[in-house]
């Protein structure tokens, strides 16, 4: 609205049509007349409520000839604080204030929910509260009525007082709040007329208002599209990128200077089928169709590629025209390197269960079918090598049984006080059946405290351990089976005369479907044992670690909480 229109305005507002001379005009009436004009080129000047209401309580103020001027805005919460004032001292700021927040104590409360329910003979049609001597109207009044209006005004020395709604429709916004210490301050006339103005200020509130809830609510969603977890692009129907948030940029390798304003095609993989898979989506978005996560192999600035999940919105103009696009990149690198360690552990399990499988069916069926032709020490190779190999099924099914547990969270412990020595004597003696080929030590302290254990679990933690040792050690080595109490656990060892284990190696050692990259040909398995062996250790409150060099062997230590009670 420009300044003329609210000129023209203000004089109709003020009763004096242009034209009409100044002559005829009262002093009351070019004082009502200046002060519309003025609010209404404040708010033409103004940029933020803060900065027009600062300047609107001068303007009443001068306006009034009060002393003090104040206004105040109900919140969404329903407190109605100052937002700007004059002439009050900190001190009365300071304890009418809170006399809003939370509470109807105070006469600017009452004003602002339409209260007229005190009985106070001061309340005017448009439902302001006037009063030019608050001392003469207290003293009429109940105590009861006193103590719902807290008498702040009065106990600071304001005779006159007037409190006057701000209004958007029917809508009260705030109030503005004139005080004076002198009776008769404030006349019928400049409350009526402060009720007309309070619709242009009330307007100019609410439109205000609306612009802040607008920023804030963009603010909002920039900071959402800034701060969320995914990437964000959008791009032009000339395949460029218009914008990325900072998600975006870490995901593809790129500051946001490099990605904003490169062609989409630059982030394709360099295959035909990523080529075409990202073609075939541009092509879809510009035809209007939404698509939906569809898996992408994409380029980042260093020439590494990623896998996401793009999920893209075509963005259209009043007519209907696609103009743009807004896309969604989730990282799922992790997810398909995943996916393809479990299919190669499906495929390396099938292959460990047909394996054995095959060596005891031949087997069997050997010693069936060509008994009358083979000396009983072939016969009782073949049984020999039936029974080894269905040890070997029977532990591999043991660790599956026991991982599938985990994963269900139905691992139940059935723990007691147990001899180690026993326990671990058992699980050497059940190698030593399988695997003649090694010789096993067992170096144990003389004495060893109890251990509070499933013992069950923990032979299988120290098997798969024996059977990892004697697998990576050469034909003929030693494997070592160590134990000592430190501190309130007890340190299991299994050592190895192996290749050693190399420090990147080492880190992914006890994650799920993990083999390692160096190892002795002809060695088998499915990088299951030692996963179990963390999970059951785990499970018991302990911990588990390997201490290796390459071409220096291998020790494989778990820690296990001891029980409470004396050595034996």
């Amino acid at each position: 609205m420009g300044v003329l229109k609210k000129r023209k305005e203000a004089e109709k507002a003020s009763g004096n049509p242009r034209g009409a001379g100044l002559k005829n005009m009262t002093a009351s009436v070019l004082a009502e007349r200046d002060l519309l004009i003025s609010i209404l080129e404040t708010l033409s000047q103004s940029r933020h409520m803060d900065e027009y209401l600062k300047r609107l309580a001068e303007q009443i103020k001068k306006y009034s000839g009060c002393c003090c001027v104040g206004i105040r805005l109900l919140g969404e919460d329903g407190n109605i604080p100052y937002i700007a004032y004059t002439g009050f001292s900190r001190e009365f700021y300071e304890i009418e204030n809170p006399l809003c927040v939370g509470s109807d104590e105070c006469m600017c409360a009452n004003v602002i929910m339409g209260n007229t329910r005190l009985g106070l003979p001061s309340y005017t049609k448009g439902g302001s509260f006037l009063s030019n001597g608050t001392t003469k109207l207290l003293a009429s009044v109940s105590e009861e009525v006193k103590s719902q209006t807290r008498n702040v005004c009065n106990r600071y020395g304001y005779e006159s007082v007037a409190l006057v709604p701000m209004k958007h429709g029917d809508r009260i916004l705030g109030l503005i709040h004139l005080a004076d210490e002198s009776e008769n301050k404030i006349p019928p006339e400049t409350v009526r007329f402060l009720e007309r103005v309070g619709v242009y200020i009330g307007e100019a509130l609410h439109t205000f208002m609306a612009e802040e809830a607008l920023q804030e609510s963009e603010k909002q969603y920039r900071d959402l599209y800034e701060e969320a977890p995914d990437a964000y692009l959008s791009c032009g129907v000339d395949g460029i990128i218009k914008r990325a948030n900072l998600r975006a940029t870490e995901l593809l390798g790129y500051s946001r200077e490099g990605l904003v304003g490169r062609p989409v095609s630059d982030l394709y993989a360099d295959t035909p089928d990523g080529k075409a898979a990202a073609e075939g989506v541009f092509k879809r978005y510009l035809a209007g169709e939404e698509v939906r996560d569809q898996e992408l192999e994409v380029k980042r600035a260093d020439g590494s590629s990623v896998w996401v999940s793009l999920s893209v919105r075509p963005m259209r103009d009043k007519e209907g025209r696609v103009v743009a696009s807004r896309s969604i990149m989730v990282d799922i690198t992790e997810h398909r390197k995943l996916d393809q360690l479990k299919d190669d552990f499906i495929g390396l399990v099938s292959h460990e269960l047909r394996s054995p499988m095959t060596v005891i069916t031949g087997a069997i069926n050997t010693a069936l079918t060509e008994a009358e032709r083979l000396s009983p020490e072939e016969t009782r190779q073949l049984l020999k090598d039936a029974a080894a190999e269905s040890e070997s099924l029977s532990n591999l099914l043991a660790n599956l049984l026991e991982l599938s547990r985990v994963q269900a969270q139905r691992l139940v412990l059935y723990s007691e006080a147990i001899d180690v020595k026993r326990v671990i004597q058992d699980a050497v003696d059940k190698i030593k059946r399988q695997y003649s080929t090694h010789t096993f030590v067992i170096n144990l302290p003389r004495r060893l405290p109890p251990l509070q254990a499933d013992p069950l679990r923990l032979e299988r933690i120290l098997y798969n351990l024996l059977e990892n040792a004697v697998k990576y050690s050469p034909t003929g080595g030693e494997v070592r089976v160590s134990a000592k109490p430190q501190g309130e656990h007890l340190v299991i060892g299994v050592s190895d005369q192996g290749i050693g284990i190399s420090p990147a190696d080492q880190e992914k050692l006890f994650a799920p479907f993990q083999r390692l990259e160096k190892r002795p040909s002809g060695v088998r398995g499915v990088g299951l044992g030692l996963m179990v062996c963390r999970r059951l250790v785990e499970a018991h409150g302990g911990h588990i670690w390997v201490e290796s060099e390459p071409g220096h062997g291998s020790t494989f230590f778990f820690a296990m909480p001891l029980s409470q009670g004396s050595p034996r």
